[in-house]
């Protein structure tokens, strides 16, 4: 059990340590060359050099020690400020699911509606087009629109959204009722791949709180709008390949293990009056 333990510390150590402090140490360097170099010398390679050597120049032995604690201060420093930065990016993996997904909030409302209304009715059209012609590549061009008649702005967000609707079309089920039941009722391998595919996407929606970090510092420095744009490209693309497997994923989960929650919540069920009577004993210890 203490070797157990042992090895699910260290997961979680490194988990912590790759998820959190890595990223927030390399945004702790574009802070830096941001704070030194501004918008003035926002290319100057020599000042940057020279705000590195300045802490780690030699001199003297007193000199040297009070640079070598300096050193230690710093990182000392930067490992929990690295991981605070870490844990904001998570909270701001949130609104950017929302920006990525919609439907999108006041002030946006009227943009996210009107773009709602154009993917349907350019969904609409192909959907016609492919009934009255059979052609398969209209069919595979009003899916590449969406899965299901849009009802968000984004692609990305019918693809999360096209499982409740193609299952309830299906098994006449609302997902979101018969999930929490279905999951206590998954092998451990099936939650596992399921757990595995959404924290990929997390982990897509938090490297977009990243680009929004990365943003704040155009203000200082305004090459970071181009590190933002190339990390928010990075996480729209992971957010779109991992919402297409765990959307899948869901899916297929349904079709494969539904029977058995109809099986276990076959009738006859328990009576009302059957109810209280075992909670009665229950509660008498009996």
């Amino acid at each position: 059990m203490t070797g157990f333990l042992a090895e699910l510390g260290r997961k979680l150590a490194e988990r912590w340590f790759t998820l959190l402090v890595l990223p927030g140490l390399a945004y702790l360097l574009v802070a830096a060359a941001a704070f030194r170099l501004g918008h003035r010398d926002w290319h100057d390679g020599r000042e940057l050099w020279d705000g590195f050597t300045a802490l780690t120049e030699a001199g003297d032995p007193g000199r040297q020690d009070a640079l070598a604690m300096r050193a230690v201060l710093l990182v000392l420093a930067a490992v929990p400020v690295s991981a605070a930065l870490g844990v904001l990016a998570q909270a701001l993996a949130g609104p950017v699911e929302r920006a990525l997904c919609g439907p999108w909030p006041r002030p946006f409302a009227g943009l996210s509606t009107r773009r709602t209304r154009l993917r349907a009715d350019a969904w609409t059209a192909e959907d016609t087009a492919y009934r009255e012609h059979r052609d398969p590549e209209r069919a595979a061009r009003r899916n590449a629109l969406s899965l299901i008649p849009p009802e968000h702005p984004t692609r990305l967000g019918d693809r999360l959204r096209a499982p409740a609707v193609r299952l309830r079309q299906e098994y006449g089920i609302d997902l979101a009722t018969v999930w929490p039941r279905l999951w206590l009722l998954l092998p451990t391998p099936t939650r596992d791949t399921l757990t595995e595919a959404r924290g990929r996407l997390d982990t897509a929606f938090t490297l977009g709180g990243w680009a929004v970090l990365y943003l704040a510092l155009a203000a200082r420095w305004w090459p970071a709008v181009l590190i933002a744009l190339l990390v928010a490209a990075v996480a729209r693309r992971r957010a779109t390949v991992a919402a297409e497997v765990y959307a899948e994923l869901v899916e297929a989960t349904v079709d494969l293990h539904l029977d058995r929650l109809h099986t276990r919540l076959a009738e006859p069920r328990p009576s009302p009056q059957q109810g209280r009577a075992l909670t009665e004993r229950l509660r008498r210890g009996l």
